[in-house]
């Protein structure tokens, strides 16, 4: 019997992680009924799984168990920090529902792979979602979003996946759960690594030095002998640091930040709208 719901998200600007809160609470208001009346729900950072952030542990998830998880998009992939922190996550059956994030351009192969790498860690993918979210680095791009028809659909969405978990979680024949039919999602595996933005985040003169940004960097990208620069061979440009840092000194500054910043908001301006399979 399922008995809760876990949303898990690696959200560095934090629009991932309301995306998944908010579907992991939807979804658990649509599946309590007279046979799921106690199914709870919770949260967890999978922050806490990078090798950067976390003790050398894993999560062992069960049958009793329905996952969200939500992951960012980065030019068209999933991070290859995210790949880390799904080595360390053992499906064992459990139902999980697939969501990315992104700032209106493209979200590429990552909902596929997310989806792929999902399967193989022994997950059941009940249904898999792209949303779209305020650009984290060019944040005029997309600005506001999820806004209220973002929510909408959310609410949406979680309804639908709901329904389809029910016909297979709600009942006590055994040989009839699991049997989930592959999800048409388009994409591939590219065998090319992730392409990296050469733009990384920079302090100004506001900075004091305060190391909230070293803190919560996820691939340990700022050193504490230059707490104003990421190293560029490290950084993912994810933005965790600027929205960490209380003097709003942090940012991507320079012709080739302003250029891009143009750019962008002139290619991405058209609404875009969520997707979802199920």
């Amino acid at each position: 019997m399922i008995k809760n719901v876990v949303g898990m998200y690696f959200s560095p600007s934090g629009a991932t992680a309301k995306i998944t809160k908010k579907i992991t609470i939807e979804l658990t208001d649509n599946m309590r009924d007279s046979y799921l009346d106690d199914l709870s729900y919770s949260f967890y950072d999978m922050m806490c799984l990078s090798e950067r952030h976390g003790i050398n542990t894993s999560i062992d998830c069960t049958d009793e168990t329905i996952v969200v998880m939500g992951l960012p998009v980065m030019s068209g992939r999933i991070p290859e920090i995210c790949k880390e922190m799904l080595s360390k996550v053992n499906g064992n059956g459990a139902y999980l529902i697939a969501l990315v994030s992104y700032g209106n351009n493209s979200y590429g192969d990552a909902l596929y792979e997310l989806y792929t790498y999902a399967n193989e860690r022994g997950f059941n993918v009940i249904s898999a979602a792209a949303f779209i979210a305020q650009h984290s680095m060019f944040p005029k791009v997309a600005e506001s979003r999820p806004d209220a028809n973002d929510i909408k659909k959310m609410i949406e969405f979680s309804r639908i996946s709901a329904k389809k978990l029910k016909r297979f979680v709600c009942t006590d024949i055994s040989s009839m759960r699991g049997r989930l039919a592959p999800l048409m999602i388009p994409g591939s595996i590219p065998k090319r690594k992730p392409m990296k933005l050469p733009i990384h985040p920079t302090a100004n003169s506001l900075c004091i030095s305060c190391g909230k940004c070293k803190e919560v960097c996820p691939v340990g990208a700022i050193s504490t002998d230059d707490l104003r620069k990421s190293d560029p061979k490290e950084c993912i440009s994810c933005t965790s640091c600027i929205k960490a840092c209380p003097q709003d000194a942090r940012g991507f500054y320079g012709s080739l930040a302003r250029a891009t910043r143009i750019a962008r908001e002139k290619l991405h301006f058209k609404r875009k709208d969520p997707e979802w399979f199920i």
